[in-house]
């Protein structure tokens, strides 16, 4: 499957100053077949080791003597039988959490063998919490999310509805593409962006009900499985306390957006007792740290820097991917599609911005609260400052964001929503649909 971090990938093949690859991201997002994939296509072999599934045989490779990088290969080489070429060939260790001192080899590849392209993909739940040092400023690190829209879209092999988004140039968008292209994403709100999960509904994607029934069987499969490694990798952290606070991810949200809380409230997430965000500061920020939750922090005076008036205590989680959120919280599919599922549309639809938004790396992003007023993100354009809302539906009154207009005056504002593309040429008031986030920024604001 096709995924947007390849070029980045091939500007690391081709850099100078190339440096051992790690590729994190939360269990099933990729990485694997990314690498395996990328390495087919441009080295002449590929040489892969799961560290977790052959454990036994290599961990004494990495634990029983020094970590010099030639004695690494020449006893890889013996196990496979193959030998690795450092000039042309590509190393491949695959969850390399799993032998934390393999992570500190890659400090000796970037130092005695910089020749050798070497590349290592982890779980991030198991590279961010193991006991070995972090080889800090000796590896080139990249994170992999799940796919987003535009590659959901190369996944499922639809080139008209790719190509549409890719060659629109900000025109009027006729009837027929915008609910043909409204249609594909409440699917992709149904099967989100893991990549298995949408192999899943490939399989049976003549037979909608039957498709829709098989992705929701295999999430409910994998959030088993990431509750088991909340307890694997967690250490000294409470699994059932990161339990408990994944859990209330979507209720959380669904407060905020009926309007009966405007911040992640801590008291009672766990149990009684648990009341303030120190009690909760460690779940939650493993959880982030892992890939399984994403943070957006408030603020009430929007400055640049755009974290420079946030507190560490008030902010809001999302989840991590959009077809687990459904899973967790048990919308049926049907309802989904049908896009009848009461206030959760709109916390589908914030949740789904935030998504794509930092899948094409805009991470500068918070959210605005004024006294009486809520505009979704904020984003960080340069030195510049632009509001966003989010609306599910085809309603696009939007009185917070006028009110931030008013006060602020941005050079810009955005809507994304369930109508067409349109602007407002003179006001600069942009209206993109929901599933258009690949288009965004406007070429304008970035020339």
């Amino acid at each position: 499957m096709k995924r947007i971090l390849e070029k980045t990938l091939l500007e690391w093949i081709n850099s100078k100053k190339r440096k051992p690859l790690l590729l994190n991201g939360a269990r099933q997002v990729g990485k694997t077949y990314l690498l395996k994939d990328f390495g087919k296509k441009h080295f002449s072999n590929i040489h892969y080791f799961d560290l977790e599934e052959q454990k036994k045989i290599l961990e004494p490779i990495f634990n029983d003597g020094s970590l010099n990088p030639k004695a690494i290969i020449d006893r890889l080489s013996f196990i496979s039988g193959n030998v690795i070429d450092i000039n042309t060939d590509l190393l491949v260790f695959d969850e390399i959490q799993s032998i934390p001192r393999a992570i500190t080899s890659l400090k000796y590849f970037n130092q005695d063998m910089s020749e050798l392209a070497v590349a290592a993909a982890g779980s991030n739940l198991g590279v961010a919490h193991a006991e070995e040092a972090f080889p800090v400023g000796k590896v080139d690190s990249l994170f992999l999310y799940p796919m987003n829209f535009e590659e959901f879209l190369w996944g499922i092999n639809d080139t008209m509805a790719s190509d549409f988004l890719s060659q629109f140039d900000e025109g009027r968008t006729e009837e027929i593409y915008h609910t043909r292209l409204f249609n594909l994403l409440k699917i992709y709100f149904v099967t989100g962006g893991l990549p298995e999960v949408i192999l899943e509904y490939l399989k049976e994607i003549e037979h909608p009900l039957t498709a829709f029934r098989n992705v929701r069987k295999l999430q409910e499969t994998l959030l088993l499985h990431y509750r088991n490694d909340f307890g694997k990798y967690s250490g000294n952290t409470n699994s059932r306390h990161i339990e408990r606070v994944f859990n209330s991810i979507p209720s959380q949200l669904s407060r905020i957006q009926d309007g009966t809380t405007k911040k992640y409230i801590f008291k009672d997430v766990i149990s009684r007792g648990y009341r303030s965000y120190e009690d909760l500061a460690d779940p939650i920020d493993w959880l982030v740290k892992a890939g399984f939750a994403l943070r957006c922090d408030i603020t009430e005076n929007p400055t640049i820097p755009i974290f420079g008036n946030t507190l560490e205590n008030t902010f809001k989680l999302f989840m991590f991917d959009i077809g687990i959120l459904g899973a967790l919280v048990k919308i049926p599919p049907g309802a989904i599609m049908q896009y009848s599922y009461g206030t959760y549309k709109g916390y589908f639809a914030e949740n789904f911005i935030l998504q794509e938004f930092i899948s094409y790396g805009f991470k500068d992003v918070v959210n605005w609260r004024g006294r009486t007023s809520e505009v979704e993100f904020l984003f960080q354009l340069g030195n510049r400052l632009f509001p966003l809302e989010v609306k599910a539906g085809i309603n696009t009154r939007a009185k917070s964001l006028f009110a931030y207009i008013n006060k602020y005056h941005p050079e810009a504002s955005f809507k994304f929503t369930g109508n067409r593309f349109g602007v407002d040429r003179q006001n600069k008031d942009y209206n993109y649909p929901l599933y258009m986030v690949s288009k965004f920024p406007p070429k304008e604001l970035i020339s």
